[in-house]
């Protein structure tokens, strides 16, 4: 644009008139003369927020209920679900602002720097229909670096595909077909199970991988015994298990990432917090931005319905929404981590790479 400009005052002064030469550069006449003031376009940004109850709130106030939000352990919520948070505590606010007001606070994840996608063809996998909860259990196991024994532990998980609840876990240097065995004895004796599967009508499923531990011939005679249907996902399709393995993502980021293990018994100490916090407090947009606990209480009452979306894709919804449906029965507290130690302490820097995914 500053090119044309330059070519229309050449032409006006060698006498061509401003129309006649605006209209050889292709500009508009508005154009050529708009000076600009070095000022950004558009509103000023706003300084308060209102509320429900008629309030107008500094923007000052806002960032600190943001920074109150997403400041607990393992609550690492990005604009969306801190949005959602906002309007649960009154405020009139839009994802928009919501974005705004923690980029200029340095309050949004760092961006990750993604490897440039090769030209491949990746096969449909199978997503389990939403039914109930605990139709689909999937299972797997994920290695865990346990920094000053230098050895990996396994970190074994059973997670509700439809609630996203992390029923039973286990963390152990061994993990043997028998181990798993009594894994499944302990998810059926879940308080939370029995309240919410269908004893006159049980079918569950568990999906895992073609590990040594899930094909044992000990394991499908207890799944054949508590009449629980066991199902495979195909070889090298992890995609397959696709809750769990967004779960081992998280475990990766807000576990694995930020400690070190001096032994096993450290380790136990600190995903009994994260569990903790998962379920009963962490909320999840697919799951209507409550915790995996709330939601199942949600369930129960009748107020949360399946439906498709323009993708055909099943999503839940409100079939009345809730009144401070935040936190249902569990009030935010500062969920203590046992004998956290620095991360980002150099020399153990490259224990890190230690810790792959099953």
């Amino acid at each position: 644009m500053g090119q044309r400009k330059e070519i229309v005052r050449n032409f006006v002064s060698k006498g061509l008139k401003v129309d006649n030469a605006v209209r050889i550069a292709s500009i508009k006449r508005s154009t050529y003369y708009y000076q600009s003031n070095g000022k950004p376009k558009g509103k000023k940004p706003s300084t308060h927020t209102l509320h429900l109850n008629g309030e107008s709130i500094s923007n000052d106030i806002v960032i600190q209920d943001i920074i109150e939000l997403i400041t607990p352990e393992y609550h690492d919520y990005g604009y969306q679900v801190t949005t959602e948070l906002l309007k649960d505590k009154g405020y009139i606010i839009n994802h928009k602002k919501v974005y705004n007001l923690m980029d200029k606070n340095n309050l949004l994840h760092p961006k990750l720097i993604k490897n440039k996608s090769l030209n491949k063809e990746y096969i449909k996998y199978t997503i389990p229909p939403l039914e109930y909860p605990f139709a689909t259990v999937e299972v797997d196991i994920k290695y865990i670096y346990i920094h000053l024994q230098k050895k990996n532990a396994y970190l074994i998980t059973f997670l509700c595909a439809f609630s996203r609840y992390a029923v039973v876990w286990d963390l152990s240097y061994s993990m043997k077909s028998s181990q798993v065995t009594n894994l499944v004895f302990d998810f059926l004796d879940q308080v939370i199970a029995k309240q919410n599967i269908n004893k006159e009508n049980l079918k569950i499923k568990i999906r895992t991988d073609n590990g040594p531990q899930f094909i044992a011939k000990q394991l499908a005679e207890t799944f054949s015994k508590l009449t629980i249907h066991h199902e495979f996902i195909y070889p090298a399709t992890p995609q397959q298990n696709g809750h769990i393995e967004s779960f081992h993502n998280t475990v990766t980021k807000l576990v694995c990432s930020r400690n070190i293990f001096t032994d096993l018994e450290h380790a136990r100490n600190i995903f009994t917090d994260f569990f903790t916090a998962y379920n009963k407090t962490r909320v999840m947009k697919s799951i209507l931005y409550n915790s995996p606990e709330n939601f199942l209480k949600l369930w129960e009452s009748g107020r949360i319905g399946i439906k498709k979306d323009k993708r055909n894709k099943e999503i839940f919804f409100f079939t009345e929404k809730p009144t401070n449906n935040y936190l249902v029965d569990s009030p935010v507290e500062d969920f203590f981590v046992h004998d956290k130690i620095n991360t980002f302490v150099d020399s153990f820097n490259n224990h890190q790479k230690n810790s792959p995914v099953l």
